[in-house]
């Protein structure tokens, strides 16, 4: 399992990209992952989007456009890397990864604490943001949206309504086998992109990089 985010994203993205070099997916594993390759290139769904992993190029670009912002690639590149692809679709929250335990306090600021100061805000801002990126809408309790950030790797948003004592909450819902798909840094990036996507960051790279 790959474990560089912590460092330069251009390192990291180089690193990945020699793991994909060293030990190329077998078009089975590219099946389990959601994924195909098609000369040369990997074709890997992003949200509403499409990322492209050309393995010549050593680099990852949107579909019929400019390169990735370098979180989205690397956050594709290592999915592709994962050495366990098994399936496991129980439920989880981010608390619950053993492997995570000292992300706790940074997760609730950088994920539930911006969540609802931003795009869940409000229920009716959550709703329209979440309807415009395509997100999935599910039954109570709460206000539930699920996005596919990468195929096998949803996310579930989940706003409730506060009351005159108490302000609103929030929580983020995984699937359980996203534990051995994503390092833990990664599964903390794959939130904040969703947050970004919510606030209409371009998934691609801006003229000055990322």
């Amino acid at each position: 399992m790959l474990r560089t985010n912590q460092q330069p994203y251009d390192l990291a993205l180089k690193i990945g990209m020699d793991v994909l070099a060293e030990n190329p997916p077998s078009e089975a594993k590219l099946k389990a992952l959601g994924a195909y390759i098609e000369g040369g290139v990997i074709s890997v769904q992003a949200l509403n989007r499409t990322l492209l992993v050309d393995l010549s190029q050593r680099d990852v670009f949107v579909e019929r456009s400019r390169r990735a912002r370098r979180t989205w690639a690397v956050l594709c590149v290592h999915y592709l890397a994962a050495e366990d692809v098994s399936l496991n679709v129980s439920e989880t929250t981010f608390g619950r990864f053993q492997d995570a335990q000292s992300y706790g306090a940074v997760y609730q600021k950088r994920i539930v604490g911006r969540f609802l100061a931003t795009s869940g805000r409000t229920a009716e801002k959550f709703i329209e943001l979440s309807e415009k990126l395509g997100g999935e809408r599910l039954p109570p309790p709460g206000i539930r949206y699920r996005f596919f950030i990468l195929p096998r790797v949803p996310i579930v948003l989940v706003r409730y309504d506060g009351d005159e004592e108490i302000g609103p909450g929030a929580s983020v819902v995984y699937r359980a086998d996203v534990e051995h798909l994503l390092p833990p840094e990664d599964r903390v990036v794959s939130a904040e992109l969703l947050l970004d996507a919510l606030g209409g960051k371009s998934m691609e790279e801006s003229a000055e990089g990322d």
